[in-house]
């Protein structure tokens, strides 16, 4: 019995586990189906929570894309948010990690996610933007931190239901980031493009998995297929909300 709990929690923790490569520092996905199943279970557990029968944030929803660690990490954020404080202690972080030379990737997306969760992501494209530009003005459009932000506007659009702007930010980042495809396949999702999603998806699994021999998982797609439907739901809820501001 003890050696059947102990073998739970190696793998509880094994598909908790997201790696982050320190020259390129994109995530790398333990398990998407992982991270789709503690949004769903964390949500439906809550449905008693008055403030949790809206939609769930469009943060948490592509959390769950990226996987169990980052899903758990936004949901926690959610369960403690203060909307009116907070956030603007969250603006000003973000200013100050962009103002660094090598902003560190995760706590810029965690930081993202509260301003998201606070529908204050024009104000995050604005300073994500600014920092794209002084990149520019370095000579190093094309360096690891322009690379980061540049996704990370990606995902701002997508939160807005902007995918056109978004694909504009992908068009330059760079074409090796695993990101990139999996990043396309959820816009392909997202405009119910099936067979191009299926197309970025098997590119993603390919250059992730660079030393294995690519193959197609369709159950785990059908759990990637299920995030984006609930965070295309949620991005459709929000723009709606903002119509009758």
């Amino acid at each position: 019995m003890a050696n059947s709990a102990k073998k739970m929690n190696m793998e509880e923790s094994k598909y908790r586990t997201i790696a982050i490569v320190a020259t390129t520092p994109f995530i790398i996905i333990g398990g998407i189906c992982i991270g789709w199943k503690y949004v769903s279970r964390a949500w439906n557990n809550k449905k008693t929570d008055h403030r949790r029968q809206q939609k769930i944030p469009r943060s948490i929803s592509m959390a769950a894309i990226h996987g169990g660690k980052l899903a758990v990490d936004r949901l926690v954020d959610y369960g403690k948010q203060q909307p009116t404080t907070q956030s603007g202690d969250d603006v000003e972080r973000l200013k100050t990690l962009l103002e660094n030379e090598q902003p560190h990737y995760k706590e810029l997306q965690q930081v993202l996610g509260r301003l998201e969760m606070n529908r204050r992501e024009d104000e995050a494209i604005k300073i994500l933007k600014k920092a794209m530009k002084k990149k520019k003005a370095q000579m190093k459009p094309n360096s690891n931190e322009a690379n980061d932000i540049g996704f990370l506007l990606a995902e701002m659009y997508i939160y807005k239901g902007d995918v056109q702007k978004a694909l504009k930010c992908l068009a330059k980042v760079k074409a090796s980031d695993p990101r990139l495809s999996l990043y396309k396949a959820i816009i392909s999702m997202m405009d119910q493009k099936e067979q191009e999603a299926i197309q970025h998806w098997e590119t993603f699994k390919e250059i992730q998995n660079q030393t294995i021999p690519p193959s197609f998982n369709e159950e785990e797609f059908t759990e990637f297929k299920n995030a984006v439907y609930l965070l295309k739901q949620d991005i459709d809820a929000a723009a709606t909300q903002l119509k009758k501001q």
